[in-house]
């Protein structure tokens, strides 16, 4: 009986039945890290195309929300005007109709509060006023500082609240102060121009 043929390795592979073998293993190593470098580089370029596109979303949204302004505040003569009395008013002497007992599964809402446009009264003042001076309000809705001098470098010496009566003392041009007088207290000092309104 014949020996099985022995396998004997020399440079170039192994011998198998009297054929040579090229070892595949030097080959395996190199497909192996190319395979993993091409896995970590395209999950890093699928990472920052998701990243780009989830950054460019939130702008747009944000874009969106800011371009929108804001409704347009109403002051005074703006606000609505009340609606016209009822066409089916009441003659005068007749009985009024019963009104209808409340729900009481009707919750009332809240009452709504419009802002009332005051209109400030005229200075009253028992003297006339000194020659070239006149009576204005504050226009400022949050009220003025009262300085000892045309400046913000002079210290304060008070401050005078919206809406209330001054006299306009002093215009000099060019110099965006102007002296006024609080006709509530006496006080006297500098302030900013184009805070006051003129009254008539």
């Amino acid at each position: 009986m014949a020996s099985p043929p022995q396998s004997s390795a020399n440079s170039q592979g192994v011998l198998y039945h009297g054929q040579a073998i090229r070892d595949p293993s030097p080959a395996k190593p190199m497909k192996g890290f190319l395979t993993g470098l091409s896995k970590l580089v395209l999950g890093i370029v699928i990472a920052l195309a998701m990243l780009s596109i989830a950054g460019v979303a939130t702008a747009r949204y944000f874009m969106a929300k800011l371009a929108v302004p804001p409704p347009k505040p109403l002051y005074g003569s703006e606000l609505p005007a009340p609606p016209p009395p009822d066409s089916t008013a009441e003659a005068p002497g007749a009985t009024p109709p019963a009104e209808a007992a409340p729900d009481p599964t009707i919750e009332a809402s809240p009452a709504v509060v419009e802002p009332v446009a005051t209109d400030p009264t005229p200075v009253a003042t028992d003297e006339p006023l000194p020659p070239g001076s006149y009576a204005a309000v504050v226009s400022q809705p949050i009220g003025l500082v009262i300085r000892s001098g045309p400046g913000t470098e002079h210290g304060q010496v008070g401050g005078v609240d919206y809406n209330a009566e001054i006299v306009v003392l002093e215009e000099p041009a060019g110099q965006g102060w102007i002296k006024v007088r609080v006709a509530a207290s006496g006080a006297e000092g500098w302030v900013k121009a184009g805070n006051i309104r003129r009254q008539e």
